[in-house]
């Protein structure tokens, strides 16, 4: 098969990772033609880990994200009669790690199925409730996605990328490119599928199945892929994400390793600690005893993630308790000392600044007493 793929990349110091050429290399044996494409102006470290894999490498402002990437390779970069040169087209992010299972036996399982265009998992629709897209229907979700030659080489998937405006934030890329391309193409008669269907998965509504069934996917189903964002403390399936390393990890399925380092390196916070320090940890060992304050999502993903590291907390600090919070633990119940940390757990600036002065006005902590995750610009939503 005569393949393209069209690999983006984005980083803020202009880095390449070693997970990337693992993967890279994992896909080269499947694929014609490799070009990677660089969210920015020039490669300042880590080019050996794509060298040997690329046969090009392009370089452009991060204008449009991923979505933007991929509408000036096809239409202009490299243009669309290079493109129609291929049967099959493979437009993929930096978004996940892996392969834990040989790429190879996809294509081979996907080449019978009747199919216009695929990728690996399928969202069966949701609801934003804190975003200008609202509801949104079933569609394949746009990390991964193969064309095959009837989509490639039509009118509509053309007119589509010549069409589409530059998104702007990360809302509009997956309005504009992941719905709106699903739409279309579904629209016009072209038939998508997931490996999830085909394993005859289904979700519930609301339901984002990378995110909360890491474990169940790789394990279980053979996904060879990890979403970064799965093993971020902001997910609700971080526990289960975190068991699905565990696992890669004891079967000797990837170099665990990379997967661990890029867990630690969400708690990095600039001018806290040296380059390249996990700061919660430099944090944790200042104190002897550690209280983790907040009880929704961040805050029992962190008590999740010090069960992996091996590290103890007093328990989990709340301000009012209620009936979920049984097992938490009154703030104005606790005694601080100078050998007490407090790590605040939420993920909104505002909420993290009201509780930092709320044990200020209550107790004699100070403020390097505290540690804020919303300060890991890897974590904080932004407001």
């Amino acid at each position: 098969m005569n393949r393209l793929c069209i690999y983006v990349t984005y980083n803020k110091e202009n880095k390449i990772e070693e997970y990337i050429g693992y993967m890279l290399k994992g896909l080269r044996d499947n694929v014609t033609t490799l070009y990677v494409v660089c969210n920015y102006a020039e490669i300042l470290e880590g080019m050996e880990y794509i060298a040997p894999y690329a046969d090009d490498i392009f370089y452009r402002e991060n204008k449009g994200l991923d979505a933007g990437a991929y509408k000036d390779m096809l239409c202009t970069f490299i243009g669309w009669a290079t493109v129609y040169q291929y049967d099959e087209l493979i437009l993929m992010n930096d978004s996940f790690l892996g392969p834990f299972y040989d790429f190879g036996r996809y294509f081979d399982l996907m080449k019978d199925v009747a199919c216009d265009f695929w990728g690996w998992t399928r969202n069966f629709g949701g609801e934003y409730t804190d975003s200008f897209i609202g509801k949104f229907g079933s569609h394949i979700q746009s990390y991964y996605l193969l064309f095959r030659s009837r989509v490639l080489k039509s009118w509509q998937f053309r007119n589509f990328w010549e069409e589409l405006s530059y998104p702007k934030t990360y809302d509009e890329a997956i309005f504009y490119f992941e719905h709106g391309i699903n739409n279309l193409l579904r629209q016009e008669g072209f038939v998508p599928i997931a490996l999830t269907d085909v394993w005859g998965m289904t979700f519930e509504y609301n339901e984002n199945p990378y995110r909360l069934y890491s474990l169940e996917l790789i394990r279980d189903r053979g996904l060879p892929i990890l979403k970064k964002k799965s093993i971020q403390i902001t997910n609700a399936g971080f526990d289960n994400a975190i068991k699905a390393v565990e696992y890669i990890e004891a079967n000797n399925l990837y170099p665990a390793n990379m997967i661990w380092d890029l867990i630690d390196s969400q708690f990095y916070i600039e001018r806290y600690a040296p380059l390249g320090v996990n700061c919660l940890a430099f944090f944790y060992n200042k104190f002897k005893k550690i209280y983790i304050y907040g009880a929704g999502v961040c805050g029992k993903s962190l008590a999740v993630y010090f069960k992996h590291k091996g590290w103890k907390y007093k328990g989990l600090l709340v301000t009012d308790k209620t009936a979920k919070d049984t097992e938490c633990i009154l703030f104005d119940d606790i005694r601080i000392d100078d050998e007490t940390g407090i790590i605040i757990s939420v993920i909104r600036r505002k909420t993290s600044e009201e509780i930092v002065k709320y044990i200020e006005a209550k107790s004699d902590c100070k403020r390097e007493q505290m540690f804020v995750v919303y300060d890991c610009k890897a974590i904080r939503i932004p407001e």
